[in-house]
């Protein structure tokens, strides 16, 4: 259940009272963890996949209530209260207008707590001066910026005396954004609840994180990327999905001792019990494909030195849970690195089910669904007559119960041999495709603005799962 999607006075889930009682909900009904998507800047499209910084948290999520408890707001007032899709656009207006008057009160930046905070995360520096410089280079990627600006991250040549308050205001947000997330996460963890995060393979091309790390990445003189990433045709495209994030130089990381990669998932591990890695096949080989391609049908699968990465890294984060998001074209390396890892991999009955050749193991998460996955309803109705004989056929071998194929599904997914096993809130309450989080290879709306209004279907269903869970042990 994405942060975003949650139930909010306005128009967007957020790190406020909802959040609360989601955790105190799904402790009720017998759930353990929660599955959220990436919290960073949204990037094109609204997508918590192409973010400005792989490090930073999107302020639309701070709760302007307990700004306005603290009296640093005073003219509060609902937006998009009803509305079932995020207005991205209209809220961002509306929280940054409240945000700039919360800051011109708040003393927070006086405070030692607040200094600890800039010491203690370096990318905050940066990311509020690539800010700045992006701001002023009317949002053109970094590249396009002059050579001063381009390479500040390495020369500090830059005076930035003049956006002084700009910048505290742009640590600020970053400050309260992660005081308010730790105490959820830390209310969670008293409640019993892990929280499961997800970062991204790449990073974006216009990011914070590739202005001022431009050697882990495969460039040219110009600062244009030599190669881009993306996934040849497979289920969801027939063309493939051509990403265009820059490749990374894998032999340069090998030789700094993989510290871009190091501090990334360090970080990720601090705000995270378990953590989700997309597109983890890329870390045994990537698919490069030239930049002048506008498809993804031509590219080349290339080796990466994700094995000699995660041995090390895991001598110093032995207990880590880590799940593999492995799905698609596999190869044998693939499947042979995340065994030597030992890491779970991922099972989503909508590819699997009728696919005969998949192998099901305990150390997996399984799933329904993901975000970009139709809902499990949705899916089913898709089914032509005879799929979904076969679907039934597949599921009476297996001795699964259940009044209706979505009902089975679910007991499917709960009674497999998988040691996790992750049910998406939509499915649980049978929404239909209208509630898809995102379609891969779509851009722009409706892709990840589905939101609910409140929890009352939920609350309606909670001795339903609790019966569920405890049937199947979970």
């Amino acid at each position: 259940m994405p942060i975003s999607s949650l139930p909010s006075d306005y128009g967007i889930g957020d790190f406020g009272r909802t959040s609360f009682e989601f955790i105190d909900m799904i402790k009720r009904a017998g759930i353990h963890f929660w599955q959220i998507l990436p919290l960073n800047p949204l990037g094109g499209g609204n997508s918590p996949y192409s973010s400005i910084c792989s490090f930073a948290l999107d302020p639309i999520y701070i709760d302007l209530e307990a700004l306005k408890n603290d009296g640093l707001i005073d003219d509060l007032k609902a937006i998009n209260q009803k509305k079932k899709r995020v207005d991205y656009k209209l809220i961002r207006n509306y929280k940054e207008k409240h945000l700039r008057k919360a800051f011109l009160k708040q003393n927070d930046t006086n405070k030692d707590s607040f200094k600890r905070f800039i010491q203690n995360n370096e990318w905050v520096v940066n990311f509020a001066k690539y800010s700045i410089l992006r701001k002023k280079n009317n949002f053109e990627i970094w590249r396009l910026w002059d050579k001063n600006e381009r390479y500040d991250a390495y020369k500090h040549a830059i005076d930035y005396s003049s956006y002084k308050d700009e910048i505290l205001f742009i640590e600020w947000c970053q400050f309260v954004s992660y005081k308010q997330y730790f105490k959820l996460k830390q209310y969670a963890s008293h409640q019993g609840i892990k929280i499961m995060g997800d970062i991204p393979y790449y990073v974006g091309a216009d990011s914070s994180d590739m202005w001022s790390n431009q050697d882990e990445f495969l460039l040219d003189e110009n600062d244009i990327p030599t190669k881009v990433g993306g996934v040849p045709p497979d289920y969801f495209s027939k063309t493939g999905q051509r990403w265009g994030n820059p490749c990374y130089d894998w032999e340069f990381m090998k030789e700094d001792n993989f510290t871009f990669w190091n501090a990334r998932l360090e970080h990720a591990l601090k705000m995270y019990d378990y953590l989700r890695i997309d597109h983890f096949r890329a870390f045994d080989e990537y698919y490069a494909i030239e930049p002048s391609c506008k498809t993804a049908i031509d590219g080349e699968w290339q080796k990466a030195y994700g094995e000699l990465f995660f041995k090390e890294f895991l001598k110093n984060n032995s207990d880590v849970i880590i799940f593999a998001e492995d799905l698609g074209e596999h190869s044998e390396t693939v499947d042979e690195l995340i065994e030597k890892l030992n890491f779970p991999g991922m099972n989503v009955v909508q590819f699997t089910l009728l696919d005969s050749s998949f192998k099901e193991k305990q150390n997996q998460i399984i799933y329904t669904g993901t975000h970009d996955n139709d809902t499990l309803k949705g899916f089913i109705k898709k089914l032509s007559d005879s799929q979904k004989e076969e679907l039934k056929i597949v599921l009476r071998q297996k001795n699964i119960p259940g009044r209706t194929l979505i009902d089975k599904v679910i007991n499917y997914v709960l009674a497999n041999e998988a040691d996790y096993a992750c049910i998406p809130y939509r499915d649980y309450l049978k929404f239909d495709s209208d509630s898809r989080m995102n379609t891969p290879g779509t851009c722009g709306t409706p892709n990840w603005e589905f939101r609910i209004i409140n929890y009352v279907d939920f609350y309606k269903n909670i001795n339903k799962i609790i019966e569920l869970l405890g049937k199947y042990k979970r």
